[in-house]
C-alpha cells in the first residue's frame, strides 16, 4: 500500500456503512484543515489536520495527532480548507485493504492444512497467501490511485477558521 493510500486512511477517520437509503443521497466525509504550504506552480495545498483522539491513544504510528495530506486546490497559505470524499469510497478502501490480506492469508493458511498438513508447510502456505494479498492491494492500488472517485478533495476554502455550526459538528477534526 502506498504512503498516499496510508495517509488517505489516516485522514479519514469516520466510519459508517454508506450505504445509501433509497431516495436519499449518500453522504459524504468531511474534515477541515489549515493550509500551512501552496505551491503555486502545480496549485498543490499542504493541508494540516488532527487526527482522532483514537490515534493518538494507538500509538502505532508516533506521528501524534498532527497530520498533513497534500492535494489540488485554489488557496493560500494560511487558509481553511473543507475536504470531502464521498463515504461509501472510504469504507470501500478500508474493506479492500484488510480483509483482501485477509481473507488470501487465511485461504493459504486452509490450502495448506489440506494439502500439505504438515505444520511448517501449512505456515508457509499462509505466509504465500498473505504475501499474494499484498501484491493484490498494491496492483488495486495502483487502478485506483489518482480516480477522482476515490481522491479526497478540497470543496470549501476559508479565510479564517469556520465555526464549528458551519463546519456541522462540535469542531473536532479542525485545529
Amino acid at each position: 500500500m502506498s504512503i498516499h493510500t496510508w495517509k488517505f486512511s489516516l485522514f479519514f477517520s469516520k466510519f459508517s456503512l454508506g450505504v445509501s437509503l433509497p431516495g436519499k443521497e449518500s453522504s459524504s466525509m468531511t474534515k477541515y484543515g489549515q493550509v500551512i504550504a501552496y505551491n503555486e506552480n502545480t496549485h498543490i495545498a499542504t493541508i494540516r489536520y488532527a487526527r482522532p483522539e483514537a490515534c493518538e491513544k494507538c500509538g502505532a504510528c508516533s506521528t501524534g495527532r498532527e497530520e498533513t495530506i497534500e492535494l489540488p486546490a485554489q488557496c493560500k497559505t494560511g487558509d481553511w480548507v473543507r475536504v470531502d470524499l464521498p463515504e461509501g469510497k472510504f469504507l470501500s478502501a478500508t474493506f479492500l485493504a484488510y480483509m483482501v490480506p485477509l481473507v488470501l492469508f487465511l485461504a493459504g493458511f486452509l490450502c495448506g492444512h489440506l494439502f500439505f498438513g504438515t505444520e511448517g508447510l501449512t505456515i508457509l502456505c499462509a505466509m504465500l497467501g498473505l504475501g499474494l494479498g499484498g501484491i493484490a492491494i498494491w496492483l488495486i492500488n495502483k487502478k485506483i490511485s489518482g480516480m477522482p472517485e476515490w481522491t479526497p478533495h478540497v470543496s470549501a476554502v476559508y479565510e479564517e477558521c469556520p465555526d464549528p455550526s458551519q463546519m456541522g459538528c462540535s469542531g473536532h477534526g479542525a485545529f
